[in-house]
């Protein structure tokens, strides 16, 4: 039980593996982090109404860490790593301890000065504001190995072995946003509306001649079912148009200091800066109507949308000959967003039966329009974005089938020798039916992102019981299922899932599953046998409840106590063979999948 891994070099029969219960037993390894956030403001209120307000505010984020891990030699002996150590057991040889501190500090200071006024039919809300943001953060670290004496009150840097295997660092680093912002809304009669706003944001994270942009929005909107035409129009309650446009800024994603060169302490050249860098924006328009029929019983809201993404912060790595060099964040490229969405929801009260339907849906079709001439593509790990297609669209070898014979295989691939190739292997196509499958036959196989994705929720109550229900789903979204590589294809010797049972096995047995070998079947390339179709609809929620309530009896000891079971993630209907369709990666490796859950419980309100 000691022994930690166990490899065999000569047949390649075994992969590492590991002891659970050994790594528990032999490693101490504790993970600190203490985290307070909080804010304290002040009003006050000026002219004669009390109409101009003055709002100050500051908040402070602290996060403090402190990791520390011992790792105890054990296993068995194999004579392996250094001299000093070739008596010591294979498993963290030789003992080891590392030790790391951290702080993290963000602080927020917010001032506004608000002003509401109401003219006959006008009405006018004006703001201005200014806001700072600061971060700072810091770390310090260090390792020491061969430990003497592993009681744990000799857990500690000073009693590791000197001076070999010292290590030590730390480092510091900070950035700071400061904005000025206003916005007006204006408002007449109840039917006409308008709403334009300003901000200009600093951010040190750019450029020294590129760290202010502005970034202007303007809304208006009309109340139709508010104009004197339409008050005989009783079914219509309420019925407006609306329409928006405006521009935001993004620097998310960024680390510090990528507008300027990196050094090491001996001068050479970590990192070329980019003293042009600046802003990515997103322009957005929006158009939109929100209807109200039967007195607001059913409500119907639908927009259309076309949102652009440019000059996008993208890091470009530069040519070999000029060094080995970390990427260079640029503003490189324009993505653009178009879709539309509804929402529709009705209601109803019926004496003691009440109850509500929602449902909603949405639709976006994304396209890279342009990229930076010296970053015509980026390649991802499964991915190729380049403009003309969706951003990260998955890109590799189209299977076509599985080969039967020696002659199919003789037939097809007529432009060079093919001897690795056996007749059970996964078939790609020749996409430039040149007889040769190589990487120029590889093409667009997939898209990550959703084109459509819905909702359903019904909520109802009779007397003291109440029930709730979720639904959601998502169409037309693909996923790379990384884990179907390992546990069905890969030439490893690694346990497979029971659709190893339906591999090929001979002519005719098989078209969709490659034979099962330890060498490479063609799995090894990025293809569409793991690029499958996401889509799921699932039942997310379900909830039973009852109300006891105490009626005002003197003697009771609570208001009302509310009992009730709920389900999450009952089911789900998709063909995705993965753990779980809903995923958030687009790379799926085997994320963690959620758990269906049954919860009792009780609120009491006193």
């Amino acid at each position: 039980a000691a022994n930690g891994g166990n490899w065999n070099s000569v047949d390649n029969n075994y992969e590492f593996t590991s002891n659970p219960i050994a790594i528990a037993a032999f490693t101490n390894d504790k993970r600190r982090n203490f985290k307070t956030f909080g804010s304290v403001y002040g009003e006050y209120a000026f002219l004669k109404n009390k109409d101009l307000i003055l709002r100050s505010n500051l908040g402070l984020d602290l996060n403090m860490t402190h990791n520390k891990a011992f790792n105890k030699n054990y296993g068995d002996v194999d004579g392996g790593g250094a001299d000093i150590d070739k008596t010591q057991g294979r498993q963290n040889r030789p003992t080891n301890l590392s030790e790391d501190r951290g702080q993290e500090t963000t602080i927020t200071w917010t001032n506004t000065l608000k002003y509401n006024k109401r003219i006959q039919d006008h009405s006018f809300n004006v703001l201005i504001g200014s806001e700072f943001i600061t971060n700072s953060s810091t770390s310090i670290g260090a390792s020491r190995s061969r430990f003497s004496n592993t009681n744990p009150a000799f857990q500690y840097i000073d009693f590791g072995a000197f001076p070999l295997d010292l290590w030590n660092g730390g480092g510091a680093s900070e950035w700071a946003l400061f904005s000025l912002f206003g916005s007006v809304d204006y408002s007449y009669n109840n039917r006409y509306f308008a709403t334009a706003s300003l901000r200009q944001d600093a951010s040190s994270q750019f450029g020294a001649n590129e760290q202010k942009a502005l970034f202007p929005s303007f809304s208006a909107g009309w109340r139709i079912s508010q104009e004197n035409f339409m008050q005989d129009v009783n079914w219509i309650s309420d019925l407006k148009l609306r329409a928006s446009t405006g521009k935001l800024g993004n620097q998310s994603g960024l680390n510090n200091y990528n507008s300027l060169s990196i050094y090491n302490p001996l001068g050479t050249l970590l990192r070329y800066g980019n003293p042009d860098l600046k802003w990515e924006t997103t322009n957005q328009d929006n158009i939109g109507i929100d209807l109200g029929l039967f007195q607001n019983r059913l409500t119907i809201s639908a927009d259309y949308f076309n949102k652009t993404t440019s000059d996008l912060l993208l890091p470009l790595s530069l040519p070999k000959f000029v060094g080995d060099v970390e990427p260079t964040i640029v503003n490189a490229g324009e993505v653009s967003n178009k879709g539309f969405e509804l929402a529709v929801g009705y209601k109803e009260n019926r004496g003691d039966f009440k109850y509500s339907i929602n449902a909603n849906m949405a639709t976006i079709t994304n396209n890279v329009v342009k990229l930076d001439p010296h970053l015509p593509n980026m390649i991802g790990q499964v991915s190729k974005t380049e403009p003309g297609h969706p951003l990260n669209s998955f890109y590799g070898y189209k299977m076509t089938g599985i080969y039967q014979n020696q002659k199919e295989i003789d037939d097809y691939l007529t432009g060079a020798p093919h001897e690795e190739i056996k007749p059970g292997d996964i078939k790609f196509l020749d996409l430039n039916k040149d007889g040769i499958v190589d990487e120029n036959d590889r093409t667009y196989i997939g898209n990550p992102n959703p084109r459509l994705s819905y909702g359903f929720n019904f909520l109802a109550s009779y007397k003291n019981f109440d029930f709730a229900m979720l639904i959601q789903g998502v169409e037309g979204v693909e996923k790379y299922n990384d884990l179907k590589k390992i546990i069905d294809y890969d030439t490893r010797p690694f346990n497979h899932s029971v659709n190893t049972l339906k591999a090929w096995n001979g002519e005719g047995s098989s078209n969709t599953i490659p034979r099962s070998t330890f060498n490479d079947n063609g799995s090894s390339k990025n293809s569409s046998i793991f690029v499958e179709d996401a889509s799921y609809v699932r039942l997310k929620n379900v909830e039973i409840g009852y109300t006891i309530r105490a009626n005002g009896k003197a003697k009771s000891i609570f208001q009302n106590a509310r009992l009730y079971v709920s389900t999450q993630n009952l089911f789900t209907i998709t063909n995705y063979t993965g753990l779980d369709p809903e995923a958030y990666n687009m790379f799926d490796q085997g994320t963690y999948p959620q758990s269906i859950a049954f919860l009792f419980g009780i609120n009491i309100k006193l």
